[in-house]
């Protein structure tokens, strides 16, 4: 009784074809959504700072703007961001949400951006002291490989503390 109330439900539900082909095509249906679910998981928190004395650490660029290569990665699902660049490389195409916190250095000053294959996207100023802060984020489409950054533009310095300067995203949805 309780084998033909299975194939019972089973034949409802649709999850058994009629047809001889229905279950492996099923299966190989599946077997392809998850490898699209997997894929699809993307997520990057990185800190400028490695740094767990809480000492104030001051970053400078000279005459070019400087990638600033956040160095303790705390989240790296998908392996998207490279410590050793600076450089968030996109392993599917999707909308994502990126976000850029930082602090002023010691000219009182924060102004740097967030490039997508070069092109500014978008900017964290600001002018009212030392250790004033400041973030911006957006949803970004991005292609596989697309290339972001977080830049110090020239003349510019920052400081962190205890992590304070981050460079985070994540995949909402696959496109």
């Amino acid at each position: 009784m309780r084998s033909s109330l299975f194939l019972v439900v089973l034949l409802v539900c649709g999850l058994v074809s009629a047809q001889p082909r229905g279950l492996p095509e099923r299966v190989q249906k599946l077997e392809t959504d998850n490898n699209v679910l997997v894929k699809s998981r993307v997520a990057f928190a990185a800190a400028l700072i490695d740094d767990s004395t809480n000492q104030w650490t001051t970053v400078e660029a000279a005459e070019t703007d400087k990638t600033l290569e956040f160095k303790k990665v705390i989240t790296n699902i998908g392996n998207g961001y490279d410590p050793a660049t600076g450089y968030f490389t996109a392993p599917v195409k999707g909308l994502y949400y990126i976000q850029v916190t930082g602090v002023a250095g010691s000219n009182g000053e924060l102004n740097a951006g967030m490039k997508k294959n070069g092109v500014t996207i978008f900017a964290i100023y600001q002018k009212a002291g030392t250790q004033a802060g400041a973030s911006n984020g957006v949803t970004l489409a991005l292609e596989q490989g697309d290339r972001l950054c977080v830049q110090l533009w020239a003349g510019q310095t920052i400081a962190d503390q205890g992590r304070l300067r981050t460079f985070t995203g994540f995949l909402i949805f696959p496109m």
